[in-house]
């Protein structure tokens, strides 16, 4: 199972004709994963083919306008869409009062399963509000490892970082996946090509006609491999905890507002140089990493924020708005 990531948004602050506001997707399964929503992102949510009709979970990393205005827009989108599927919406304190005011005001509906669940990381909560009707939390649920979402195949971890606002960096991290599925083997013990084959693709011990076949020790699944790791850094100057959260990632998605020749300006105003970001993603481990949230001063040459990265890390990848990333 493949893993797609889209760039629909790589501008920082604001946009330019080839550039929307921060947006990165991630096609997961059936699922849709955004981080951050920045201005008008949905045009490039249409643009990438992705579907509105999906289960769909969106992290936003704080609340500055180029992180977060295109949210409200896309909500009366779905809601125009007639969608059925559920979305989940995680954030800083205050996410659901942000979302709530839009409903009061402009009269925004989800005629669909919603969730705001804000991160309180003063007092290690999560505070869940389901639908937009109550102004009262539903749940506020202990934080357990800084893990914010788990279910069967991935869950989601955020850390704090240092930006001028409350800031969330998030990694993506995948349960260990199941070897190679052997279908001579499938045959030569007499399983149908059915439905069956998917539940031992996963695993699963079945009863056939009274058999018990376990598919690891029948060898029909090779052994358990190592899930793959997504890291996305929010807006940040560099900062210990988004090491170790996306130690090992595979793939590290990471601002670089500013050249290695602006280094003051970025500490000042609490951004990363294309520099720092590579220095992280070799502290880390990672993989590959993805230049995102390209300041305006770089339209004609942004090329450079490569070649800088690149001198340190070198299987860096410049983000261009609707780019394509495969994770296999």
């Amino acid at each position: 199972m493949k893993i797609e990531l889209i760039i629909l948004g790589s501008a920082a602050a604001t946009p330019s004709k080839e550039r929307n506001l921060s947006s990165i997707a991630m096609r997961y399964k059936n699922k849709i994963l955004l981080f951050d929503c920045g201005e008008d992102f949905q045009r490039r949510f249409a643009e990438a083919g992705l579907k509105f009709n999906k289960p769909l979970f969106i992290f936003i990393s704080h609340f500055h306008g180029d992180h977060i205005l295109g949210l409200p827009g896309f909500l009366f989108r779905l809601s125009l869409n007639e969608r059925t599927a559920p979305l989940t919406i995680f954030g800083p304190r205050n996410l659901f009062i942000y979302v709530y005011l839009h409903k009061k005001i402009l009269g925004l509906k989800a005629n669909y399963p919603i969730k705001i669940i804000e991160i309180d990381h003063q007092n290690r909560k999560l505070i869940e509000f389901e639908g937009l009707d109550s102004e009262d939390p539903k749940h506020t649920l202990d934080l357990n490892e800084n893990i914010i979402y788990d279910s069967k195949y991935f869950s989601i971890k955020y850390t704090l970082v240092d930006h001028s606002v409350i800031t969330y960096a998030y990694a993506f991290i995948e349960k260990p996946r199941y070897g190679k599925f052997n279908p001579d083997k499938a045959r030569e013990l007499g399983i149908p090509e059915s439905r069956i084959w998917k539940k031992l693709q996963e695993g699963e011990i079945i009863n056939l006609n009274g058999q018990i076949i376990d598919p690891i020790k029948e060898g029909i699944v090779g052994p358990k491999r190592p899930g793959r790791k997504i890291t996305y850094s929010g807006d940040l100057k560099p900062t210990k905890s988004l090491i170790d959260l996306g130690k090992d990632s595979d793939i590290l998605i990471h601002e670089a507002t500013f050249s290695k020749f602006l280094a003051e300006t970025a500490n000042e105003k609490k951004h990363s140089t294309s520099v720092d970001a590579a220095l992280d993603a070799k502290k880390m481990n990672a993989k590959q990493l993805i230049l995102t949230h390209i300041s305006a001063r770089y339209q004609e040459d942004a090329q450079k924020l490569l070649e800088e990265a690149k001198e340190i890390f070198l299987n860096t990848v410049l983000a261009e708005d609707l780019l394509k990333i495969e994770l296999k």
